[in-house]
């Protein structure tokens, strides 16, 4: 790391960041959320840094709710997330097609993140016959839950209550004039400590705007 930028929440205007880039960085990593991240992409290939940098995003960076206001802006940006619409399962080919043909549109990480959460609390709720007003034995159901077949693919609790999960890294490719995220390296059952021991990565300070401290900077 050499550099940090903070651009602030729904900032659609990147000129005065974009500016600054260092262009002696290996690659740009930019996590954008809601409007910034429809606006950035474009900004970013006009100011002619695609050309030159590789885009890495935060998983909402490029997510499926933003895909369709991209244009070829968007091809080859990468991005890890714990879901794709593009994953070859046959669940997952189901849901995407029952979205479609509901919503007219392809599902995003929100949209699949909140469907797995729902089918989370009724099957806590079914394992207890419904009893979800004895506080501790529905919160002790939640922890037990696991779903091996969500279209994301299977997801757990750690003994901390954190999910594990596999997380994708995707590759935004355009296939049938559509722009799709393709999956071109899984991490399987990823948790929140990732290879660290959790006793040794509890220690460390809470991230914030200086942790990681930006040893090149």
């Amino acid at each position: 790391m050499i550099q940090k930028l903070w651009a602030p929440l729904n900032t659609t205007d990147f000129a005065p960041y974009l500016t600054q880039i260092r262009r002696d960085a290996d690659a740009v990593f930019a996590l954008m959320v809601s409007i910034s991240a429809s606006r950035f992409p474009k900004q970013y290939q006009d100011a002619g840094l695609k050309a030159k940098l590789p885009l890495i995003g935060g998983g909402t960076t490029f997510d499926e709710f933003v895909l369709p206001s991209l244009g070829d802006e968007a091809i080859g940006g990468i991005s890890p997330l714990i879901y794709s619409a593009a994953l070859d399962t046959p669940v997952n080919k189901r849901f995407v097609a029952d979205y479609r043909k509901r919503y007219g549109k392809v599902p995003s990480y929100f949209s699949e993140t909140s469907y797995t959460s729902t089918r989370w609390i009724a099957d806590a709720a079914k394992a207890i016959g419904g009893d979800v007003e004895n506080r501790e034995k529905f919160l002790e159901a939640l922890r037990k839950v696991e779903i091996p077949d969500a279209p994301r693919g299977p997801i757990k609790l750690d003994a901390y209550g954190n999910p594990i999960q596999n997380i994708y890294i995707r590759k935004v490719e355009k296939k049938d004039g559509e722009l799709w995220n393709t999956v071109i390296y899984t991490y399987p059952a990823v948790s929140q400590f990732w290879k660290y021991k959790p006793e040794e990565f509890l220690k460390q300070p809470v991230y914030d705007r200086n942790y990681p401290p930006c040893k090149h900077c």
